[in-house]
């Protein structure tokens, strides 16, 4: 009887303050929900990657012969056998190109990359999956078929059933939208790898038309390895290159760990280094709700203190007073952790969502992170709870006089007060009182203040999260386009002479203003055990044309870097950083060099991977005096960038045709889908902040309430008494913003 009559109690309790009730229980669950969701992230994002590149059998090591270069088909294969820790190993052709998927209406002309492999029916390494259409069979070997890679499939609207023309005016038909793990998130091997995948296509095909199509027959540059088991990925990259030097000697071929390629990296890397942006997030909005909560339960419970001072009053035991309030508050802690369950499940759906456009995978795990879930969810209800127990316990150690006094009264010795006597305030008493109201009960308004502000400062914090992704990506743009914006650029299907007929056809096209062969090549910047993937770009400053504004120093036999590039490395302009480039030895053959040079400048792009350097330097360092592997193009009068595309799409040694400023456009639309799922988590933030500015507004008018009607007793109007509400809530509002 005695539990059923204080279950009652708390009841009517939570019944009086309706609204106040649901909106504590809200703000908990909305905390939680998002703490979870927001910390469930990670775990989600690693379980996806895992089941993928397990059912794709993704590589252990990759060895990719230097650019240009090319070998026998079966030489890669028969070289990594050499190893003993070699399962399985299956040879490609990966080659550049262009892709026309335009169809009636909408014109799509980009860049891509051909990937030839074997046809087999059950691949041991880098197998392919469908999520459209069907996969490459057997039968397809030397057939005019392909696959196109999903994410370009998708952000393009093409059927799973099209037909496509490559460069060179060949067409291939597409028989589904593939995924495989190395291209899980797609590259163009370039300065914005991986950055979008709207703006670059791959095509799958079969390793005899990828050569039919380069016009290569029987050769392949690239071999995946599959290791044994027990075999760690180091060992096994030792081994390969051991192979490959015996077999292949001065071949200079690349060989990269699986967990080192590109798309490893964003999957796992940025899953590790973006929860801890996120894991930040979930605690600061986890707290500002909890502070919240605490706040708002504290303040409901302080205003029950002149029923537990009649309570005593009367000689009821002090720890049955506390059993009322102690009731209400698990009460609401508990409806709170039921409405964050419910808002859990679209959250969560919201999340998923996320990953499913950022980092499309055919196999996702976004399964309920119950851990995660309990852990906020304690959290959330510890603090509720301790906002009830404070002030219960303070209420039922005083003498029962002290305990009915409430409202701004409560607080002993009038709180900060006493120091507005000895400030001239201007204004009357009624004036002066919302200022009044704020100092008296200065914990109050300090964890008012603390709840609010925090709430505040994670909406800044996303604000400047967005920022983060937009300004450098503008900045980078306003550099790639400040004195041509109507660049393009022309890949070449292979190193070309400057001045031969392939060039000459490229800037003797009617759309071409100008031309000025120019070079880029992958390499990576070393200094003191750091190492930073980059692409160099050899051009001639003085020639008209496109070239990079300079912060600091000058062009001169070494590099220019990017600044963040050069904080990286620890470098400044005049120290010297090793670069291991490429050196073309012959036709089709080439090895990786390391050259030690200085850093020239930084110049003023805000991509890292930039890297920039002149033809007269690094000639003889690379082999390619005379030689380039890409044209920039300035458009004719009258002619634009789209008009240039379409002129030399297609022409003799034309890989592939870029505007400069198409990354960032494609970029733009893939920041869109991501960026509107951290404004649905800014609304949610917003949402708690004004839940709590209104039930901080509501239970300080339900306290004064007797206060208010002496006012209107003597004649204040009611629109002065309503100003004074304003006023205070202005202030604390202040407060919170300043803090």
């Amino acid at each position: 009887m005695r539990r059923r009559f204080w279950l009652i109690w708390s009841w009517r309790d939570l019944k009086r303050r309706p609204v106040q009730v649901i909106v504590i229980a809200l703000i908990i669950a909305i905390g939680t929900g998002l703490a979870t969701g927001l910390s469930s992230l990670k775990a989600w994002r690693v379980a996806s990657n895992d089941a993928t590149l397990a059912a794709l059998r993704f590589h252990d090591v990759r060895a990719t012969l230097p650019e240009g270069g090319d070998a026998r088909e079966g030489t890669l294969e028969r070289a990594v056998r050499g190893a003993p820790g070699a399962a399985a190993a299956r040879e490609q052709l990966v080659l550049p190109t262009q892709v026309d998927a335009s169809r009636a209406g909408e014109t799509v002309l980009v860049p891509g990359r051909i990937i030839g492999q074997p046809v087999e029916a059950q691949p041991a390494v880098d197998a392919l999956a469908a999520e459209r259409g069907r996969v490459l069979r057997p039968g397809d070997e030397g057939r005019a078929v392909g696959m196109l890679d999903r994410t370009f499939a998708d952000r393009r609207g093409l059927p799973a059933q099209t037909r496509v023309r490559l460069a060179g005016g060949r067409e291939l038909r597409s028989v589904g939208w593939a995924w495989q793990p190395q291209y899980l998130i797609p590259a163009e091997g370039s300065l914005m790898a991986g950055a979008s995948a709207g703006g670059f296509a791959l095509v799958f095909t079969s390793l005899s038309t990828a050569q039919d199509l380069a016009g290569r027959p029987g050769r392949v540059n690239q071999v995946v390895v599959r290791g044994r088991p027990g075999v760690t990925q180091a060992e096994l990259e030792r081994q390969v290159r051991a192979a490959l030097d015996r077999a292949l000697p001065g071949a200079g071929a690349t060989v990269t760990r699986g967990l080192d390629e590109p798309a490893v990296h964003v999957l796992y890397q940025d899953a590790e280094g973006d929860q801890k942006i996120w894991g930040v997030l979930s605690l600061l909005v986890l707290l500002g709700a909890a502070l919240a909560a605490y706040n708002l339960t504290s303040r409901t419970v302080e205003a029950q203190r002149r029923e537990i001072g009649i309570g005593m009053a009367l000689g009821v035991e002090p720890r049955r007073l506390a059993l009322r309030p102690l009731l209400m508050g698990a009460e609401i802690a508990v409806l709170g952790v039921l409405l964050g369950i419910a808002l859990g499940i679209p959250l969560s759906a919201m999340f998923r969502a996320l990953l499913e456009s950022t980092l499309p995978l055919p196999e996702l795990r976004t399964p309920f992170q119950t851990g995660q879930f309990a852990l906020w969810a304690a959290v959330g209800v510890a603090l509720p709870l301790i906002g009830v127990l404070l002030p219960v316990r303070k209420a039922v150690r005083m003498t029962p006089i002290e305990a009915i006094r409430i409202g701004f009264r409560a607080a002993a010795g009038g709180g900060l007060a006493p120091l507005l006597a000895r400030v001239s305030v201007p204004g009357d008493s009624l004036v002066q009182m919302p200022l009044r109201n704020v100092v008296r009960a200065p914990r109050r308004t300090l964890i008012t203040v603390l709840g609010i502000g925090v709430i505040l400062a994670l909406v800044v914090a996303f604000s400047g999260l967005i920022d983060s992704f937009l300004q450098p990506i503008d900045r980078a743009r306003a550099e790639a386009t400040r004195n041509a914006p109507g660049r393009v650029t022309v890949s070449l299907d292979a190193f070309r002479a400057a001045d031969g007929p392939q060039v000459r056809a490229i800037a003797a096209a009617p759309a071409v203003g100008a031309a000025r062969a120019q070079n880029l090549l992958p390499i990576t910047l070393e200094r003191e055990g750091e190492e930073i993937g980059a692409a160099l770009t050899l051009l001639d400053p003085a020639r008209p044309g496109w070239r990079p504004s300079l912060r600091e120093g000058r062009w001169g036999s070494g590099v220019l870097l990017a600044r963040q590039a050069a904080r990286d490395l620890g470098v400044r302009v005049g120290d010297r950083v090793v670069v291991r480039h490429p050196l073309v030895t012959g036709p089709g053959r080439s090895r990786l060099v390391r050259s030690s040079v200085r850093v020239d400048g930084i110049h003023g792009s805000t991509l890292r991977p930039e890297v920039y350097g002149t033809p007269a330097a690094w000639g003889a360092r690379t082999g390619l005096t005379g030689l380039a592997n890409q044209v920039e193009v300035l458009p004719a009068r009258g002619s634009d960038p789209d008009a240039v595309i379409r002129a030399l799409f297609g022409g003799d040694g034309v890989a592939s045709v870029r505007a400069a400023a198409a990354p960032f456009d494609d970029l733009d639309e893939t920041m869109d889908r991501f960026l509107a799922y951290i404004y649905a988590v800014e609304a949610f933030i917003l949402l708690v902040a004004l839940l709590v500015a209104f039930n901080s507004a509501a239970i300080s008018a339900d306290e004064r309430r007797r206060e208010h009607a002496t006012m209107f007793a003597y004649g204040v109007p009611r629109r002065t008494v309503l100003l004074q509400g304003v006023a205070e809530s202005g202030i604390v509002g202040l407060l919170a913003s300043l803090t």
